[in-house]
């Protein structure tokens, strides 16, 4: 477990410093996950742990595509069945999302955007039900000061709070 919590803390290092998780980051995180199930269990442990890793991602991928998740955080989630199996990682995934939505809350809340947040969400699903497809989410420059980023919160944070709550037995 401290392996995992090691990957998922460099991680947030590198997203807070970079806004970004680096490829090698995640690489080096799934090729040791996976030798730590071959060192404590089997070739098969290993081989359901990466199917386990490859079902969160299909899970996760539709969000990747509309642009509301960043891939290293989807490559960072995949990792984690090696170490707390899928049903509990999938229990990390979720608080993750929970404890995401209330910092983006908090966020929103303290930069006074929450108004102009919702109206991009709401013409969001408006293009969606038009169109009759699901388009990738983006926030119009003239509502970010020019800052497409603006909006963003790094989440693999709240990555590493929800796998941290799981593994301390937390719920």
């Amino acid at each position: 477990m401290y392996i995992c919590l090691g990957i998922l803390i460099a991680a947030c290092v590198c997203d807070a410093y970079s806004g970004k998780i680096p490829r090698t980051v995640t690489v080096f995180g799934m090729l040791i996950s996976q030798a730590w199930v071959l060192y404590q269990s089997s070739l098969n442990a290993a081989l359901i742990s990466l199917i386990e890793g490859m079902i969160v991602l299909l899970i996760l991928y539709p969000l990747f595509m509309i642009g509301t998740l960043g891939g290293g955080d989807v490559k960072l989630m995949m990792i984690l069945p090696a170490y707390l199996g899928l049903k509990d990682s999938l229990y990390s995934v979720f608080f993750a999302f929970a404890i995401g939505a209330l910092i983006g809350c908090i966020k929103l809340l303290s930069e006074g955007s929450l108004k102009k947040r919702l109206i991009v969400f709401v013409s969001y699903i408006k293009r969606i039900k038009s169109d009759g497809r699901i388009t990738r989410y983006e926030i119009p420059a003239s509502l970010n000061d020019g800052c497409m980023k603006a909006h963003q919160i790094h989440f693999s944070i709240p990555i590493l709070i929800g796998t941290s709550l799981k593994i301390g037995g937390l719920f």
